[in-house]
């Protein structure tokens, strides 16, 4: 099935430091699934002395359910992304086949 390579990061505790606070680290998982992305709409919030951009794509993972969570970032198109919001996963009653949609967010500026 054809779709965009997409890369996972997730934020991983790695130890603790001499103080016993957590250490962190980023793991990075090029994830097996494609995704269908739709680089969604833009924002330019008005903010004075501050030239802002807000973009909201989606991933879409057709009849795949790839292990992402709330806390990751995504790198699709060689742009990294938030994840906002929990992954839905939908699925039709009558036919069994659904996937996963992957609500992302990147602010520049």
């Amino acid at each position: 099935m054809p779709g965009e390579p997409v890369t996972r990061i997730r934020r991983t505790q790695t130890g603790v430091d001499a103080y016993n606070n957590p250490v962190y680290a980023d793991t990075t998982t090029v994830l097996a699934e494609l995704a269908a992305f739709d680089p969604g709409g833009s924002l330019e919030p008005v903010e004075v002395g501050r030239a802002q951009v807000v973009t909201t794509p989606k991933a879409y993972f057709a009849d795949q359910w790839p292990d992402v969570v709330v806390s990751d970032r995504l790198v699709i198109r060689g742009r990294t992304f938030t994840v906002q919001g929990r992954p839905a996963d939908w699925r039709s009653p009558w036919t069994g086949m659904g996937g996963l949609v992957v609500e992302l967010r990147e602010v520049e500026g």
